[in-house]
């Protein structure tokens, strides 16, 4: 999940968080897809990921495309997570790139332009309601003609379980997020306004899809893994900014409790996400 705002940010930067993005990234490429069918892989030949985090989405990227030799960026407002050296090496060609760039801002130069296609996923934790036709116009300026966005994000209002009925421990969770975002202006139902704003915004072919873990049993241990490491990471900071715990220490133990319930609800129920992909190709 990468970032834009450092003073609203509702998650770590640490090795913990490290590795829950990189087990994220596997989860929901599982979910949905690295890149949406729409999307013509062969003909890319440039790529940029915003809020990049751990660069984990651009390296299977790398691996995933016809074109071994294109060019990848990513950007971000913080290289806690990057290499030492802001890259990350490709036997053979040219290493990921890696930059730290607040997408509220415009890219430099050189980079307008360059790319078929630009990645951006998860910025809910860190994206004012007002700042994404902002992010949205700043992405686009970094496209070519007729390049592709692929904007994703998780609906947080959907996190819950098939189970009827449901349990107080996920209802508290779910609503202490929904509520510390709309606290610090956040939005919680991203996937709804990148759709909006991307059809409203210079760009055609635009197709959104909702992949959901619903019907798929493969995922439910994977799912319910998931879901708690959200929690575990996003519960804490929220119920500090509602004032339902008075420091990180405390609001941890209390999510401890709250996880353990979870946990032991998903032995007979299967923990729900929603996934929104919207992607767009660019006109001038």
């Amino acid at each position: 999940m990468g970032s834009i705002s450092d003073s609203v940010y509702l998650l770590d930067r640490d090795e913990v968080e490290t590795k829950r993005l990189n087990d994220q990234h596997r989860f929901l490429v599982n979910v949905s897809n690295l890149i949406h069918p729409s999307v013509p892989k062969d003909d890319i030949t440039a790529v940029a990921d915003l809020g990049t985090g751990t660069a984990i989405w651009l390296q299977d990227v790398a691996k995933a495309l016809p074109n071994k030799s294109a060019y990848l960026h990513g950007f971000d407002i913080s290289p806690a997570q990057y290499p030492r050296d802001h890259e990350i090496e490709r036997p053979g060609q040219d290493p990921i790139h890696l930059s730290v760039h607040d997408a509220l801002h415009p890219f430099p130069a050189e980079h307008h332009g360059r790319y078929d296609l630009v990645h951006i996923r998860l910025l809910t934790a860190g994206l004012k309601h007002a700042d994404y036709t902002n992010v949205l116009s700043n992405a686009r300026q970094l496209l070519k003609p007729n390049g592709w966005i692929q904007w994703e994000e998780v609906d947080h209002k959907a996190l819950c379980t098939d189970g009827v009925p449901e349990i107080a421990a996920i209802s508290r969770m779910r609503e202490a997020i929904v509520e510390a975002m709309l606290k610090l202006g956040l939005w919680p139902f991203a996937p709804q306004r990148v759709y909006e704003d991307i059809s409203a915004n210079g760009f055609v072919d635009v197709v959104r899809e909702t992949y959901t873990t619903v019907g798929k049993d493969h995922l439910r241990l994977i799912a319910q893994k998931w879901v708690a490491s959200v929690m575990r990471a996003l519960v804490p900071h929220s119920m500090v900014v509602t004032g339902e715990a008075e420091d990180i220490t405390q609001a941890r133990a209390i999510v401890e409790g709250l996880v353990e319930e979870f946990d032991a609800h998903c032995e007979s129920a299967t923990a729900l996400v929603n996934l929104g992909v919207t992607v767009g190709r660019k006109v001038d």
